[in-house]
């Protein structure tokens, strides 16, 4: 299977991303597109057989129907993205739901959409479930049930040459871009405001906060933002698959959080997506996924997966 291809303007120049279809995926709220992606890279993952395991655990409606609608945030390659037909979700995240859905027997509808939407569409019941790379906030476990399907960590990004000679620890009364609603936004951000700067008599780091990635770092290279707080893969995606702009600082704190995809709390599916999770755990796609997207060291270790408690 080829390597996605992103166009040089990917994240930066504010076009939307663009490839390849199934015919259940669906975009909404104009979600950013940008160049060519190869239509080999939508898998569907035909030669997962359902598990018997996972399906004695559906809940009845989604038994009858064979159907599941899965959310996912766009705008944050490799983990999240819409393909060049406009439609098409794509990258990491649609992988594992795609192959997550295959044990549960089900046909997956995709919907990509802001990450602030994800938890009210879900208590409307518009969605079964997320895919979203979302960590176990506090917040976030009130209201959702969460099982944990990856390993994530932040990095900086700073334009070319870093003309403020910045460093992660440097950042103190400066405006810093992030996504709205990410673990940089909510957690990160804020952690290392109070470690580097508050705590030490000196003006809190300015976080202005974006709807995606794409927008943070178009933030960053129009002279809005002096940096970008993204995950990791993220920024190093947009780094090698374009003619980049910018350069990566290491985030000198190592900060790692645990992904996980969501359901309403105490919902009925939650059982079933636990039991799916270990069993795509179990087969070697999972690793698979990771290594197309050029994240093998984000996979879960094994004695981490189950439902995220606070």
């Amino acid at each position: 299977m080829k390597r996605v291809q992103l166009a040089a303007a990917m994240l930066v120049s504010g076009v939307t991303l663009v490839g390849c279809s199934t015919p259940t995926d669906a975009v909404q709220d104009d979600q950013a597109k940008s160049g060519p992606v190869n239509s080999e890279q939508a898998d569907t993952f035909p030669q997962i057989a359902p598990s018997s395991e996972v399906e004695a655990l559906l809940p009845a409606g989604l038994k009858s129907s064979k159907k599941i609608t899965i959310a996912l945030s766009a705008g944050a390659p490799p983990t999240s993205f819409i393909a060049p037909d406009g439609k098409t979700s794509m990258g990491l995240n649609a992988d594992i739901g795609r192959a997550l859905a295959r044990t549960m027997g089900v046909e997956p509808t995709l919907v990509s959409i802001p990450l602030d939407g994800i938890i009210p569409g879900l208590q409307s019941k518009k969605y079964d479930m997320a895919v979203a790379s979302m960590s176990p906030s506090p917040e976030r476990l009130q209201v959702l049930d969460m099982v944990a399907f990856t390993k994530g960590g932040s990095a900086i990004a700073v334009p070319t040459g870093n003309p403020d000679k910045l460093t992660s620890t440097t950042l103190c009364g400066l405006q810093v871009g992030v996504a709205v609603g990410s673990f940089q936004a909510t957690t990160r951000l804020p952690k290392l405001s109070e470690e580097t700067c508050t705590s030490n008599g000196k003006p809190a780091i300015k976080a202005m906060e974006l709807p995606d990635q794409s927008q943070v770092l178009l933030a960053m290279s129009s002279g809005r933002v002096k940096a970008a707080m993204a995950d990791g893969p993220v920024l190093g995606y947009a780094q090698k698959t374009r003619n980049a702009k910018f350069e990566i600082l290491k985030d000198e704190s190592s900060l790692t959080s645990t992904g996980g995809m969501a359901v309403v709390k105490g919902a009925e599916l939650t059982p079933a997506v636990v039991k799916a999770m270990e069993v795509l755990h179990g087969l070697p796609e999972y690793k698979k996924i990771y290594e197309k997207w050029g994240m093998a060291g984000y996979a879960l270790p094994a004695g981490e997966l189950g439902q995220l408690k606070g």
